[in-house]
């Protein structure tokens, strides 16, 4: 049976660990959850590990009803907060589309996805691109050169850039 369209993308800032515990909270809803991940090599004991992590430390993207993740945060006030529209409390959306080409940017990069902060609007100028072919084809984002090299860069307004 599937949900009418009353869910939308949230992003949460969780705390003291507690990602796996709401995860499984919003998945026991039937909600989607969603943590951008890369890839490290680490080498340890002599053997060189890949180990998985969070681009983004305690960031998570829920996609539920507004109500939902309202009163979820009245229940479970101390374990996170949800970002917010500028000028008022309630939580802000993040367009479908620009959370389909956040998570297709973040799974593709691998160990390549690195954080570059929230200040959205310092890489977020200049002309937009969308990408025609090759592995990141259908991405939109921009093109900025940082540290001698141009990266691709791909946005959600006001929260984070990878």
């Amino acid at each position: 049976m599937a949900r009418p369209r009353e869910t939308y993308w949230f992003a949460l800032k969780v705390f003291y660990n507690r990602v796996e515990k709401i995860k499984a909270d919003f998945k026991a809803a039937r909600y989607e959850t969603y943590v951008p991940m890369t890839v490290i090599e680490k080498f340890q004991k002599g053997e060189l590990e890949y180990i998985e992590k969070p681009v983004v430390a305690s960031l998570l993207f829920v996609r539920c009803s507004e109500s939902f993740l309202v009163r979820y945060k009245r229940e479970n006030s101390d374990e996170f907060l949800y970002y917010s529209s500028p000028g008022n409390n309630k939580p802000a959306r993040i367009r479908d589309r620009e959370m389909e080409i956040f998570r297709q940017a973040t799974m593709l990069a691998g160990s390549g996805a690195e954080y570059l902060g929230s200040e959205t609007s310092r890489w977020c100028i200049g002309d937009r691109f969308k990408v025609t072919q090759g592995l990141y084809s259908g991405l939109e984002g921009y093109v900025k050169r940082i540290k001698h090299a141009r990266k691709f860069i791909v946005c959600i307004e006001g929260l984070a850039a990878v």
